[in-house]
């Protein structure tokens, strides 16, 4: 059995390769200075299997080893190891830390400390990897990368690895960035409270004010919606695009307008798909005619009439803001499939005429006057969705169709309620963490027999599910304080055909 020592010299700095053979034992002529204890002898020929520090030997004792020994000759390497890899110079905090931090998220600074750490390992590459002679590293073939901080027969998992990293960076082609004259809105939420929730365009030079800081417009453009910014006093503002819902809600305003929840609800008693005609009465502030744009699409078309000239400016106003958002946000065009017509729907049977629509949406205060005229353009089956604000205008509408003997019929009245919950982790008044209660069991101290034993046996054995902790952080779930009243009764009317009157003549004569 061969075995192999080499003994290291501190003070000549040398290397000979003993080779014992239990039979016959052959040295080279020694070294002057090798005489070395056999407890400072290091048994380490080869690379360590392990990848620490502790496997390491000194980098003075490893450099120009085997050159001022005299006969010496380096032996052939133990078969199977002479494709190994050589070990490598170990990580510095720095680099472990960048190590996972992609590429082109690292600072100057960062990369500058990175280069000088590189350079200290030699100035011409004399010094390999952990203090291995260049010429016992083997060299990378002709044409193949290297790793950074590595050997290069890293170099396909570590080029791989950045390829990964840099797909997953690159945002995809249909992301749009901020541009001047797109919509933003910016958030900014303290203690689970929405502190500030402001809709603004994004103008060259402009800037944005608050009691929180200032943060310039600049600073935004170029960015992709979901940027996290830092105001003038340090605070942290989100800034993406509105969503309809939110647009909705934030945009100027002339009268009260109807709510998305209620919108929603509306659509889907209507029924409104692409292709469709839909006639509404009370533009109001466009809210409703946003949403009936957007469900109707290109194909189809909505008319919208509004009685007041200043209302009526403000729907085509908000209605075309939304537009011009669009187009910039996802570069196409919005469909412009709206008709604003400023009559009384009642007066306005000229600019219906001929026309027939698969739904209607009336938004007014007196609806029973508007629907002796509106209902006989709508087609047979077709809904009317009607949006009232108190019971008592509920009561008027059906008294005005039943007085009027309309072919309508009430399907439903419904009432919209929707309930905020907030549900965040349990914290005390300075902030802090309030601790996890275990669950306390109401188990009698006499507990005595069969069941007494077998729920402590699963109690000890941790196998009672109803027990186990779940997380170590308690949490609270309940109504939120803030919510929102009633909004609106909406009413579902729909047109039929009554049954046709049958004449029976002979009736009477059968009857004698």
């Amino acid at each position: 059995m061969l075995q192999c020592v080499r003994a290291m010299c501190r003070t000549d700095k040398c290397f000979q390769l003993q080779s014992r053979v239990p039979a016959q034992r052959c040295h080279p002529p020694p070294c002057p200075g090798a005489g070395l204890t056999r407890s400072r002898r290091l048994l380490s020929l080869g690379s360590s299997p392990r990848g620490g520090d502790d496997g390491e030997r000194e980098e003075g004792s490893e450099q120009g080893a085997g050159q001022s020994c005299p006969g010496w000759a380096p032996t052939p390497p133990w078969p199977g190891r002479a494709s190994l890899p050589p070990r490598r110079r170990p990580l510095s905090p720095l680099d472990r830390v960048s190590r996972l931090i992609p590429q082109q998220m690292l600072s100057q600074e960062v990369m500058e400390l990175r280069g000088e750490q590189q350079l200290d390992q030699g100035p011409g590459g004399s010094i390999g990897p952990r203090g291995y002679d260049v010429a016992s590293v083997p060299t990378a073939p002709a044409g193949s990368p290297t790793a950074p901080g590595g050997g290069w027969h890293l170099a396909r998992e570590e080029a791989h690895r950045q390829g990964e990293t840099t797909s997953q960076l690159q945002p995809p082609t249909n992301e749009v960035p901020f541009k001047a004259g797109d919509v933003a809105l910016v958030e900014f939420r303290r203690r689970h409270r929405l502190e500030l929730q402001k809709m603004f365009s994004l103008m060259t030079g402009g800037k944005l004010h608050s009691k929180w800081g200032s943060l310039s417009h600049q600073e935004i453009l170029g960015n992709l919606p979901g940027q996290v910014f830092r105001t003038s006093t340090g605070f942290e503002f989100l800034m993406r695009r509105p969503s309809l819902e939110e647009f909705v809600l934030l945009m100027k305003r002339g009268p009260t307008i109807s709510y998305p929840k209620d919108i929603s609800a509306m659509l889907m008693m209507m029924d409104v798909s692409n292709g469709d005609c839909v006639l509404e009465s009370g533009s109001g502030s466009g809210a409703m005619t946003l949403l009936l744009s957007r469900a109707v699409g290109s194909s189809g078309h909505v008319y919208s009439f509004e009685l007041r000239p200043d209302h009526h400016c403000n729907a085509k106003r908000n209605y075309q803001r939304w537009r011009n958002a669009w187009e910039v946000a996802r570069e196409k065009e919005w469909p412009n499939n709206v008709d604003f017509i400023n009559k009384d729907v009642a007066s306005a049977i000229d600019d219906i005429r001929g026309k027939m629509f698969d739904a209607i949406a009336l938004d007014m205060l007196n609806p029973q006057l508007a629907l002796p005229v509106t209902y006989t353009y709508l087609k047979q089956g077709g809904v009317c969705a009607v949006y009232l604000a108190n019971i008592t205008q509920v009561v008027d509408l059906l008294e005005g169709i039943r007085s009027s003997q309309l072919s309508l019929s009430c399907e439903k009245i419904l009432e919209v309620i929707h309930r905020n919950w907030l549900v965040t982790p349990a914290l005390r008044k300075d902030g802090s963490t309030a601790p996890r209660v275990e669950p306390q069991r109401n188990v009698h101290d006499g507990v005595e027999g069969e069941e007494g034993r077998d729920a402590a046996v699963l109690e000890d054995d941790g196998e009672e599910e109803d027990t186990k902790a779940f997380c170590t952080m308690p949490y609270i779930a309940r109504p939120h304080h803030e919510q929102a009243s009633h909004t609106a009764f909406l009413v579902k009317l729909r047109k039929f055909r009554p049954a046709p009157v049958y004449s029976t003549p002979h009736n009477s004569e059968n009857n004698n």
